[in-house]
C-alpha cells in the first residue's frame, strides 16, 4: 500500500521514454482548492493499491496495447477505482517527465502553444496595439499579450495550465532538435469528471520538463484574452465504487526537422477522437439565407456600400466598413457571383466607392470608414498616425484582382480607373519592398512607409502581386512576390508558426496569416507553375491544420452550441490570443486547399477543406433553428471550446452576427463546388451538406448515389475531372461545374459521371 503523505516519489520502474530521456508516471493527488496538497506517483508495470487516509482505498489498473501499423505508438488506458470508503478533492493523472531537457525544444499544443510561446510580451488590454509611437520598430520581434508561456531562456521555472478545450486537438508534443527526436501524446476531451487538464512545466534551469494529463482539470489560473483569471476549477469527490479512466496514445519517433513533427501531427490528428458528421443545411439554402441578409440588412443605398452590420444599428465605423480582414472588400466577390443581377450591380457600386473614395496618395487604401469619410485604420476610433494593417491592404489587392477576373470571365469590361487604382497599389507594395525588404505589419497609407515591421500579416500581398504581374504584364511584381514568399517561408513557416493576421492581437501566432500565406503560395504556383510553392505549402499545411478542430467537442447541453448539437470538427481557431474556434477561415473559402490537392494529391488537404467547408452552414441562424439573437442568415464567430470567457460561455457568447464570418461562409458557398470527384482515381469529397457514395464504376461509367437527408431542397454542384485534368491549374472553380443536381428533401438520386 502507498500512503499519500505529502511525498512525490518517482518510481524506479516507471515506463521509459528512453529515446527522449523521459518516463510515464501515473499519480493520484489530493487538493485543497486549486493547490496540490499531497501527490503520490505510481507504477505502470503493476496494478496498484493506494490508501488515501484511513477511509479510502483505491486500485489502479493499466491497459496497454500497440497501435496497428505504428510501431512507434502505444495506447494506454489507466483506470482508478475507489474500492473502499470515500475520497474528496481528488485529481488523478499521468506525468510524462523528461530529463536532459532544453529550452531549444519546440513545444506544441495545437491552437494555443507554438514554440512554447517563448515570445516577447506586451502587457496591455484589448484591443492591443503599439499606441505609443516611440515603441514602433521595423524589426519588431514576435510579440504577444500576456499568454500561457514557458518563457524565454534564462527566465526560470514556468508552467502552462490548460484544459483540452484550449486545443483544437487534445494533444501535446515537442521536437528536440539536438536529439533529432519528437514526442507526442494524444488524449480524449475528458470523462465523467469533465474536460482533462493539460499542463506543461519546466524547472528553474529549464533542464527538466513534465507534461501532464489530469482528470479533472484543476488549474490555478485560466487563460483569458490577455492575462489570467481564477480558474474556478474543482477536484473530484468519489464514493465507494466510483471509477475514472484516462485514455492516451504516446508517440516517440525520429525527426530530422520540425516539419517531421508537424507531418506526423497532420497524419494523426483525426485518428483518435470521434467525428460524427451530420448533414444540416445544403449550400444552396445556406446561400439564400446569407444573401438575403446582405441584400435586406447590409446594403445602404445612401453610400452604395454593404455594411459590416445592420444598416444604421451602430455608429462605430468598426461596424460600417473595413477594407480587408473583416470582409468589406471581400464579400463583394460571392455577391457578384451568386447574388443575381441586383447583387452584381450593388457589388460593382461598392467597388466603385472603394476605388474612387478610399485610395490614399501612396497608392495604398484607407481601410476604415463610414462610406463618406475614410481613414487608415482604427479600433473604435481612427488610429492617429495614418497607420493601417497591411493584411487589410493585401486582402484588397488580391481580392480586387480576383473580382476583375470574374467579371471578365462573364464578358464584362472592368473600368480602366479600377485597373489603374490597383496598379497603383501594386506599385506601392513594390516600392515598399525595394526600400524595406518586407511588407511589415502596420504601414503608413499616405507615404507607404512601414510603421511596425516583422510579421506575417502581409502574406497575401505575395498572392496579389503574383496576380498583378499577369494582369499588368509586369515581371517586377512577380519578382517581389517570389522574394517575399521565400522570406515568409524562412522567417515563419520553418519556425512552425505565422503571426499578425488579425489586427488586434499584436503579432501573436494565428490561423489567419497561415491560411493567407497558403492562398498566396497557391497563387504563386498558379502564375509560375514552379513546384517550389507546392513544397512550401506542404510544410504550411499542418500549421493550418493545427488551427482547425479535428473532432466533435461535447458542448454543455444548455449552451447555444449544445442546443443546436453543433459538430465542432472543422471550426477554425482564431489565434493564441482569441481562444475560440469559428465557422470558416478568416476570410477565405479555402479553395486554395482544393487547388493544392489537385496539384499534389495530398489527401490531408482535401480532408481539411472538407471538414471546414462542410461545417459552416450549421452555424447559420434560421427561422426553424435560431442561434442566440442573431438575424436570419447571421453567423457568429464564437465556437467556444475553451473557458477563456468563463465556464458559462463554453459553447456560448453568441453576441452578434460577425461580418467576416458572413463573408467566409458566402465565399465558401460561391467558390467551392458541393462535390469534388476524380472518377478515374476514385476520389470523392463532399463539401455540401448531402450524402454521396460511389455505387458503380465500370466501362467508363462512374455512378454516384446522392442522398439529401435534410429537410431542405438542395441544388448540388458537382466538379468532376480526371487525375490528368487535375494537374492543370485553375484560377477558380466558378462556372467550371460539370453538373448541378436538384434534390428534394429526403430524395435519393443516382448520377452518372462519364
Amino acid at each position: 500500500m502507498i500512503l499519500l503523505a505529502g511525498m512525490n516519489v518517482m518510481l524506479a520502474n516507471a515506463q521509459s521514454l528512453k529515446p527522449v530521456s523521459g518516463d510515464i508516471i501515473p499519480f493520484i493527488s489530493s487538493y485543497e482548492g486549486t493547490q496540490v496538497k499531497n501527490k503520490t506517483s505510481l507504477s505502470l508495470q503493476t496494478q496498484e493499491n493506494i490508501q488515501t487516509g484511513s477511509h479510502a482505498g483505491w486500485k489502479m489498473t493499466v491497459h496497454k496495447k500497440s497501435v496497428p501499423n505504428e510501431p512507434d505508438a502505444t495506447d494506454y488506458e489507466l483506470t482508478w477505482k475507489l474500492e473502499k470508503g470515500h475520497a474528496d478533492d481528488i485529481v488523478v493523472g499521468v506525468d510524462f517527465a523528461f530529463q536532459d531537457w532544453s529550452a531549444d525544444n519546440y513545444v506544441f499544443v495545437p491552437a494555443i502553444v507554438y514554440d512554447g510561446n517563448r515570445f516577447d510580451v506586451k502587457n496591455i488590454g484589448y484591443p492591443p496595439y503599439w499606441y505609443d509611437k516611440s515603441e514602433w520598430r521595423k524589426d519588431m520581434p514576435t510579440t504577444t499579450t500576456v499568454q500561457p508561456t514557458l518563457g524565454k531562456k534564462g527566465s526560470g521555472a514556468a508552467q502552462i495550465e490548460l484544459t483540452t478545450g484550449n486545443a483544437s486537438t487534445p494533444l501535446m508534443a515537442f521536437y528536440a532538435p539536438d536529439k533529432k527526436k519528437a514526442w507526442m501524446v494524444q488524449t480524449t476531451q475528458g470523462n465523467n469528471n469533465g474536460n482533462h487538464g493539460l499542463t506543461i512545466a519546466e524547472n528553474d534551469t529549464k533542464t527538466e520538463s513534465v507534461f501532464t494529463i489530469t482528470s479533472p482539470a484543476v488549474r490555478e489560473k485560466r487563460a483569458v484574452g490577455a492575462g489570467f483569471a481564477a480558474s474556478g476549477d474543482e477536484a473530484a469527490d468519489y464514493k465507494q465504487g466510483d471509477a475514472v479512466s484516462i485514455r492516451f496514445r504516446v508517440y516517440t519517433f525520429p525527426a530530422k526537422s520540425l516539419n517531421d513533427l508537424y507531418q506526423r501531427f497532420l497524419k494523426e490528428r483525426k485518428g483518435y477522437n470521434p467525428v460524427d458528421r451530420r448533414e444540416e443545411l445544403p449550400f444552396s439554402e445556406a446561400w439564400k439565407l446569407v444573401n438575403n441578409l446582405y441584400q435586406t440588412e447590409r446594403w445602404d443605398e445612401g453610400i452604395d456600400m454593404y455594411w459590416l452590420s445592420k444598416v444604421g444599428a451602430n455608429t462605430s465605423w468598426n461596424f460600417i466598413w473595413q477594407l480587408g480582414w473583416c470582409g468589406g472588400g471581400q464579400n463583394t466577390l460571392p455577391i457578384m457571383m451568386k447574388g443575381g443581377e441586383q447583387g452584381k450591380e450593388r457589388a460593382k457600386k461598392n467597388i466603385e466607392v472603394i476605388v474612387s473614395k478610399s485610395q490614399a496618395r501612396s497608392g495604398l487604401f484607407n481601410a476604415y470608414g463610414n462610406g463618406k469619410e475614410f481613414v487608415s485604420f482604427g479600433f473604435g476610433s481612427p488610429l492617429k498616425n495614418n497607420e493601417s494593417l497591411v493584411r487589410s491592404q493585401g486582402d484588397w489587392l488580391y481580392m480586387a484582382l480576383r473580382q476583375f477576373d470574374y467579371l471578365e470571365s462573364e464578358g464584362e469590361v472592368v473600368p480602366a480607373h479600377w485597373k489603374s487604382a490597383m496598379q497603383k497599389q501594386a506599385d506601392a507594395f513594390t516600392r515598399m519592398w525595394d526600400r524595406e525588404g518586407q511588407f511589415g505589419h502596420f504601414v503608413d497609407v499616405e507615404t507607404g512607409d512601414i510603421c511596425i515591421g516583422n510579421s506575417t500579416a502581409g502574406a497575401i500581398v505575395c498572392g496579389g502581386l503574383a496576380l498583378a504581374s499577369q494582369r499588368y504584364s509586369n515581371p517586377k511584381y512577380l519578382e517581389v512576390a517570389k522574394q517575399a514568399g521565400h522570406k515568409y517561408y524562412t522567417d515563419y513557416v520553418r519556425k512552425g508558426y505565422t503571426t499578425g493576421g488579425p489586427g488586434e492581437i499584436l503579432s501573436t501566432p494565428d490561423s489567419e496569416s497561415a491560411f493567407g500565406l497558403f492562398e498566396a503560395y497557391m497563387a504563386l504556383y498558379e502564375v509560375t507553375g514552379d513546384k517550389e510553392w507546392l513544397i512550401y505549402c506542404s510544410e504550411l499545411l499542418p500549421i493550418c491544420a493545427s488551427w482547425t478542430v479535428s473532432y466533435d467537442f461535447v458542448f454543455p447541453v444548455q449552451s447555444p452550441m449544445g442546443k443546436i448539437d453543433a459538430r465542432s470538427c472543422g471550426a477554425v481557431w482564431a489565434s493564441v490570443a482569441n481562444k475560440h474556434g469559428a465557422p470558416g477561415i478568416c476570410t477565405w473559402s479555402g479553395d486554395c486547399l482544393l487547388k493544392y490537392y489537385r496539384a499534389t494529391g495530398n489527401r490531408y488537404a482535401l480532408e481539411l477543406l472538407t471538414d471546414i467547408a462542410h461545417g459552416v452552414s450549421q452555424y447559420i441562424s434560421r427561422e426553424d433553428r435560431s442561434i442566440g439573437n442573431m438575424p436570419l442568415g447571421g453567423s457568429c464567430e464564437r465556437v467556444n471550446l475553451s473557458d477563456w470567457e468563463g465556464k458559462e460561455n463554453i459553447g456560448g457568447n453568441i453576441f452578434a452576427s460577425c461580418s467576416w464570418v458572413e463573408a467566409a461562409i458566402a465565399l465558401t458557398m460561391a467558390q467551392l463546388p458541393g462535390i469534388y470527384v476524380q472518377p478515374d482515381k476514385d476520389v470523392l469529397a463532399v463539401f455540401d451538406n448531402i450524402q454521396a457514395e460511389r455505387v458503380k464504376s465500370e466501362k467508363g461509367r462512374y455512378v454516384l448515389k446522392l442522398t439529401n437527408p435534410t429537410r431542405f431542397p438542395a441544388e448540388v454542384t458537382i466538379f468532376s475531372e480526371t487525375g490528368k485534368e487535375a494537374k492543370k491549374t485553375l484560377s477558380g472553380f466558378f462556372g467550371k461545374e460539370k453538373r448541378t443536381v436538384s434534390l428534394s428533401p429526403g430524395e435519393v438520386q443516382e448520377v452518372v459521371l462519364l
